[in-house]
């Protein structure tokens, strides 16, 4: 039996400053479309209509970036964002504790460390003194970081001499860790959760992204700071999800991506860190720090890597934020071009938050899509900002916008969530008023990033992403 809808006397929008005032769905397809009044020719074959009184219509949005599983714990989890400083943090384990006495470990996310007043992250001491009687997690909002507390640290057995665990002047464990450290604890703490949690916070967060007008969503899953199960479990929940589900595995395993069909290599496998946790690989040194970050891989392993994926026809994407990680990845691609010219495969680079102008020339001869964030610069941009600080004047050059779109980029936009919230109203608002008024785009084109290019970036665009004849509805 056919589902058909009529949808009249609205804006429509399609690209091009053009909007159709009507259209026709049926069984989820637009089977019709058109301009003032001219549906009444065609009232009587639909069963449905509906007059949307004037309302602009957009089509679905995209989330190109977010880690799924990670955002939708947190709903069974203590969030920290907006915290400003320690007592704040004490305050909201108090809370928690009031309203969960039973539990045994405070598993606690989102904690921005350029919010504090203190201007870093507490220590285990600090934790400590909040409470000895329950073991304290906390995460930092990049995941770079984790802050545990004495208790925590004996019941989820962190190696001491295991790298990324910081000491203290008095060569005791600080309670803050990173690299290797942190992403074991991190998947010990994922592992933690009952399945039957997890599954009702995927659904949970399924059912509010839709309310932000997201239909579809690439999860970033499984990988280096991350539960392997992650990858799995949404392969296998996301048919059952209101939202359409583009998985990319977090992993260099071709095995494991071919055992599973998927199309994408790479996810967001860490070429290098953070702006926030100062890990980004860049050239210049940072601002407040000595260092220059780090890269994960050299040149020759993203190199094989890279091309093994040409031959083996599939996608890949990775996480690249600095210019110092950009480079080894476009270099990668330069040179597996060069034996593979001709290709369908849609490679992406994940963040490219700071990107020279001849990286962006040498990126879009060769195709590269940049997943882009730009909530990061509602976040982090503009003076006196994280960005300003890690990067001095060089602020100004994150996330160009306006020149990546003008040199041939497509951009597709996400949230990195739950970095930043899955909404892309947010993104678009952040784009189209980025603080460095040179790197805007127009709202038409902020649109796009999360419609029609997100579509193009998974080789959707002839079935989604913009509002005509053929496409789901």
């Amino acid at each position: 039996m056919e589902n058909n809808i009529l949808l009249y006397n609205g804006k429509f929008r399609r690209f091009g400053n053009k909007a159709y005032d009507w259209v026709g769905i049926t069984n989820g397809i637009i089977t019709d479309a058109g301009y003032g009044d001219s549906y009444v020719n065609c009232m009587d074959s639909y069963s449905e209509k509906e007059d949307i009184s004037g309302r602009l219509v957009l089509p679905g949005f995209y989330d190109c970036h977010a880690h799924f599983v990670q955002t939708a714990t947190k709903y069974i989890s203590l969030d920290l964002i907006g915290c400003r400083s320690y007592s704040d943090i004490k305050d909201k384990i108090e809370e928690w504790i009031e309203k969960n006495p039973r539990t045994t470990i405070i598993r606690a996310f989102g904690l921005e460390v350029s919010n504090l007043e203190e201007g870093c992250y507490p220590t285990r001491k600090i934790l400590d003194g909040f409470t000895k009687d329950y073991a304290i997690w906390i995460n930092s909002r990049d995941f770079h970081c984790s802050i545990l507390n004495t208790r925590a640290f004996h019941e989820l057995k962190v190696p001491l001499a295991m790298d990324g665990v910081e000491y203290d002047d008095k060569a005791s464990p600080s309670g803050r860790i990173y690299g290797k450290a942190n992403a074991l604890t991190r998947k010990k703490i994922i592992q933690s959760y009952s399945p039957s949690d997890r599954y009702k916070s995927i659904v949970e967060l399924s059912q509010r992204i839709i309310k932000k007008g997201v239909t579809s969503i690439h999860v970033m899953e499984g990988g280096f700071e991350f539960y392997e199960n992650d990858a799995r479990d949404m392969n296998r929940y996301k048919d059952q999800l209101p939202v359409d589900i583009n998985l990319f595995y977090s992993t260099m395993d071709f095995e494991k991506v071919e055992e599973m069909g998927l199309e994408w290599i790479g996810g967001d496998v860490y070429l290098d860190g953070s702006f926030t946790s100062k890990s980004a690989a860049i050239y210049e040194k940072y601002n407040d720090h000595e260092g220059n970050g780090e890269l994960y891989f050299t040149q020759e392993e993203i190199n094989e890597f890279i091309l093994k994926s040409y031959e083996k026809n599939l996608n890949t994407t990775m996480h690249a934020v600095g210019d110092r990680a950009l480079e080894c990845l476009i270099t990668a691609h330069e040179h597996a071009s060069s034996i593979y010219p001709v290709s369908s495969l849609r490679h992406r680079v994940e963040h490219a938050e700071l990107a020279s102008d001849s990286q962006i020339e040498r990126a879009s001869r060769i195709g590269l899509i940049f997943s882009m964030q730009p909530a990061y610069e509602y976040m982090f941009g503009g003076p006196g900002k994280m960005y300003e600080r890690r990067l001095g004047k060089r602020y100004r050059e994150t996330n160009q916008f306006r020149k990546l779109t003008d040199m041939g980029i497509v951009i597709c936009g996400g949230s990195d969530s739950d970095l930043t919230p899955i909404d892309p109203v947010l993104g678009i608002h952040a784009a189209v008023n980025h603080p460095v008024e040179e790197n805007r785009v127009s709202v038409e084109e902020a649109v796009k990033f999360f419609t029609i290019n997100a579509a193009f970036s998974v080789k959707e665009e002839k079935r989604k992403g913009s509002i005509e004849i053929g496409k789901l509805a």
